[in-house]
């Protein structure tokens, strides 16, 4: 009998690094360099919230050496049949599984108020971040 070990999260992680890496460089990428990144798509279908914190992590603008090369790399690997359909499905997962909530939890994604190593202390928000995130309700 053979036992399953659980999905690491480490594996996220490393699909989504490698992404960076294929992303962020002066080079034209190639067929091989868009696997990661497939990978990575993959892991945000499996796992769209941890998939989503680790795009934040390591995919993120803010964190490019080079972001007009990334931009540009990224969209030749969107232009992937496979990748598109990846992109669509996950796209399509997250919709459904957090129709009301998804508005929400990209907002406290992308303000860093969840990440993805640790857990970071408790904030409170503020009376102007309690009305964004009502209004995101309805958006």
């Amino acid at each position: 009998m053979e036992i399953e070990m659980p999905y690491r999260y480490e594996n996220i992680k490393s699909n989504a690094y490698w992404s960076k890496v294929h992303f962020d460089t002066t080079f034209i990428p190639d067929i091989e360099d868009a696997d990661a990144y497939k990978a990575h798509l993959e892991d945000c279908e499996k796992h769209p919230t941890t998939g989503l914190l680790a795009r934040r992590k390591y995919l993120d603008k803010k964190n490019m050496n080079y972001p007009e090369c990334a931009w540009r790399n990224k969209k030749i690997m969107e232009r992937e049949p496979e990748i598109d359909v990846l992109q669509k499905s996950v796209n399509e997962k997250i919709n459904k599984l957090y129709p009301r909530t998804k508005n929400i939890r990209k907002h406290i994604i992308n303000t860093d108020r969840v990440v993805l190593d640790f857990v970071k202390p408790k904030k409170k928000y503020g009376k102007v971040e309690k009305l964004i995130l009502a209004l995101r309700k309805f958006l």
